[in-house]
Parts: C-alpha cells; sequence; structure tokens
C-alpha cells in the first residue's frame, strides 16, 4: 500500500485507467489507492499520456531511498577534496539552500541522485567506500 501522507503534493498522479501500462505505473496505482476522502490532488491528463511510451510512467515498485549526505565525507582524507566535492553538490543540487536541504535530509535521494553522488565522490577520493546517513526501501515520489 502506498501512504498518500508521504506523496508530495506537486507530485502528479494519473486517473487514466485504461492505459496498457497502469498495473504497473505509480502514478496510476497511487491514484487508485488514494483515501475517499481526499478529493482533490494533482495530475496529469489522459489526452497527454501515451500507451506503451508515457513520459509520465513511474515503475510501480519500492527502491532504496536515502537521506542526509553527511555520511558522504567520512572517507575523504583532504580538505581540498571535501571542498570540491561540495562544490560539484552545490551545483549539482542547484543552490547552497537546496545543498543544504539534501544534507540535512529534508530532501529524499533517489537512486539515480546517490549514484551521482557517489561519482562526485570518486572524482576526488577513488576507490572509497561511500554511505549516507539513513537508507530506507519506499516508493520514489522525487521525480514531478
Amino acid at each position: 500500500m502506498i501512504e498518500h501522507n508521504k506523496i508530495p503534493e506537486w507530485w502528479a498522479l494519473c486517473p487514466k485507467e485504461n492505459c496498457l501500462l497502469a498495473e504497473t505505473c505509480l502514478r496510476q496505482q497511487a491514484c487508485r489507492q488514494m483515501p475517499k476522502e481526499v478529493n482533490r490532488w494533482k495530475c496529469i491528463l489522459p489526452q497527454v499520456t501515451q500507451d506503451e511510451k508515457c513520459e509520465y510512467y513511474q515503475k510501480y515498485e519500492k527502491v532504496t531511498m536515502a537521506q542526509g549526505i553527511d555520511s558522504i565525507y567520512i572517507n575523504v582524507r583532504t580538505r581540498d577534496a571535501h571542498a570540491r566535492i561540495h562544490a560539484d553538490l552545490t551545483a549539482y543540487f542547484g543552490s547552497k539552500g537546496s545543498y543544504q536541504r539534501y544534507k540535512e535530509g529534508k530532501r529524499l535521494i533517489n537512486p539515480k541522485m546517490q549514484q551521482d553522488i557517489i561519482d562526485f565522490v570518486h572524482m576526488y577520493e577513488p576507490g572509497v567506500e561511500v554511505s549516507f546517513d539513513n537508507t530506507f526501501e519506499d516508493y520514489d515520489f522525487t521525480q514531478p
């Protein structure tokens, strides 16, 4: 079951029940499982979706999400490497404020972002182990 209170208000549902991808689509399953007392939500209009090639399709599966990035610096040996990783991640996240929200765990990090972060660390510290402050299995509601 999808816990509707974990779905950000900006994340769009898909009400197109007859779509060929509906059974495996997180947006469609979230829409189906929305409680009756919730009567308004952002959604994708059915006429813009394309069966089998839908640009909004997101697989209905739990993935490993991460929260907090303080731990990525544990094995970084030099100040220079730390500063460069910090600068690269600030640019990657778009601003100092966004970087801070990811650092503090206020924003979740999906698997693709986790790999990108690991790649940034490995650019300056090849081969070191990179871990996040917290990881857990959940649905990925980070992509609009």
